[in-house]
């Protein structure tokens, strides 16, 4: 009974000192990856065979999303460099959207 207890106690213990080392990491790590960025190229709509169509305001996106977008990649480092890494070129960004999971997705022309 006395080792099942230390055995809970050691394994309790072990997921506090990971949720502490997951934060402090966060804080080091860049916003955004390589594995993170998807890139989404709007003129050939890879959506469109399958009934589901991408939103109108990336489709036809107005000055001001377009604006937002090349704004967002002037103040994150780490998105052009992983947009970089993708040959992405940063004059063809006309909207970036946050994913569920934190990830961004880019879309381009």
């Amino acid at each position: 009974m006395k080792k099942a207890i230390a055995l809970a106690a050691l394994i309790s213990a072990s997921a506090f000192a990971a949720g502490a080392s997951a934060q402090t990491m966060d804080t080091q790590m860049p916003a955004a990856s390589t594995s993170g960025v998807t890139v989404v190229n709007v003129t050939n709509d890879p959506s469109s065979g399958n009934g589901s169509r991408l939103p109108q305001s990336v489709s036809n996106p107005s000055p001001d999303v377009i604006q937002n977008a090349q704004a967002e990649l002037q103040s994150d480092p780490a998105l052009v460099d992983a947009l970089a890494s993708q040959n992405v070129e940063l004059s063809n960004v006309i909207a970036i959207q946050t994913a569920a999971n934190g990830g961004k997705v880019v879309y381009i022309r």
